[in-house]
């Protein structure tokens, strides 16, 4: 953080703009950042820099909700707070902005005592700091047995799950293919491919008469499946890792849908963390190219024409878009791991 607070605060209201801009200048060592356009924030967003950013929640064309998903998809801004101004926020409201992962709901009309006193406790020095309020960088012994730590958690999952061994590899080289082609740094290419594996990690907490139940779930028992999203996210949440935050949020996302009909918390659209986005277009595009006792295994051209088909209602249609861009990258995983011909790929 630099010596002063630098505030973001993006508002299409410039009275209420003056206003936040006013209430932050009258503290100490704060600056602010003014923007009245969301769009064009993001255009820019490469030479964007804050500490915290205040977002109106409601703005055209773009909402403070899923602006923060934007900010927080990017790397640098993952851990910088976010404050949501809203008109009567309700229930549904803060549970979505809390799901983005905005810190906090201010009402409007801004309280200037209570909002100064929120952006203040942003710079002030915490006190009695330890080791967990720094920025972590694992030692290099644990980085080079990171793989090793993920690959064993994989184990404990596929003992559980039924799904083929070669099914969480495959959908962790699908995703890091999506993600070059969709242009994201190297680093999160790098984590997601190691973060991925560990998507359905939670059925590891599921029972084994419902992971092994042959035909179809009844309505209870598929909401009892519908919990190993939870549950994954709850055994890897909390660590100072980057890949295994990365496989926490993707836990608990990649059954979440564009159109906001998926699971567990029907977020819709750029609410959902893009490392969710990425790995529902990778999982259910290995689901559909599997073979698996209940269904044959569908050709190449089916699946894509499937993901197509069903891009802005079940999946984002840019990761679609560079999913399809990389079919011959695709195509040669596919090749290269190719699920045992033992009985062992028999999910039910």
């Amino acid at each position: 953080m630099s010596a002063k607070l630098s505030v973001l605060i993006v508002d299409d209201n410039r009275t209420n703009l003056a206003l936040m801009d006013m209430l932050v200048r009258k503290l100490p060592d704060c600056v602010t950042q003014l923007q009245t356009d969301p769009q064009l924030l993001l255009a820019d967003l490469g030479r964007l820099d804050y500490d915290v950013a205040v977002l109106a929640a409601r703005m055209a064309p773009l909402d403070g909700i899923t602006l923060a998903g934007r900010l927080k998809a990017d790397q640098r801004f993952r851990d910088k707070p976010i404050l949501l101004a809203a008109d009567d926020p309700d229930g549904g409201m803060r549970a979505r902005a809390l799901a983005a992962g905005i810190e906090e709901v201010l009402e409007k009309p801004i309280n200037p005592v209570e909002f100064r006193a929120r952006i203040q406790s942003f710079a002030r020095p915490r006190p009695q700091a330890s080791p967990w309020d720094e920025p972590y960088t694992a030692p290099a012994d644990v980085m080079a047995h990171e793989d090793e730590y993920v690959s064993t958690l994989v184990k404990v999952a596929g003992c559980r799950d039924r799904e083929s061994p070669q099914h969480s590899q495959r959908v962790a080289r699908y995703c890091a293919i999506l993600a070059h082609n969709l242009g994201l740094p190297e680093e999160f290419c790098r984590d997601i491919l190691h973060a991925a594996p560990l998507h359905d990690i939670g059925k590891a907490g599921l029972s084994d008469a419902l992971l092994r139940k042959p035909g179809l779930l009844s309505p209870e028992e598929r909401r009892e499946m519908e919990e190993h999203t939870r549950i994954g996210h709850a055994m890897l949440k909390g660590s100072r890792s980057r890949v295994f935050r990365m496989a926490a949020e993707i836990a608990l996302t990649h059954h979440e849908r564009w159109n906001g009909s998926g699971y567990p918390q029907r977020l819709r659209a750029e609410q959902i963390p893009l490392s969710g986005r990425i790995a529902a277009v990778a999982d259910v595009f290995d689901a559909l190219t599997s073979l698996r006792a209940y269904k044959t295994a569908w050709s190449i051209a089916n699946a894509f024409t499937y993901l197509h088909d069903n891009a802005g209602e079940q999946f984002d249609p840019a990761c679609v878009a560079a999913f399809e861009n990389g079919r011959e990258e695709i195509a040669a995983v596919m090749l290269a791991m190719p699920d045992p011909d033992d009985g062992t790929a028999d999910a039910a």
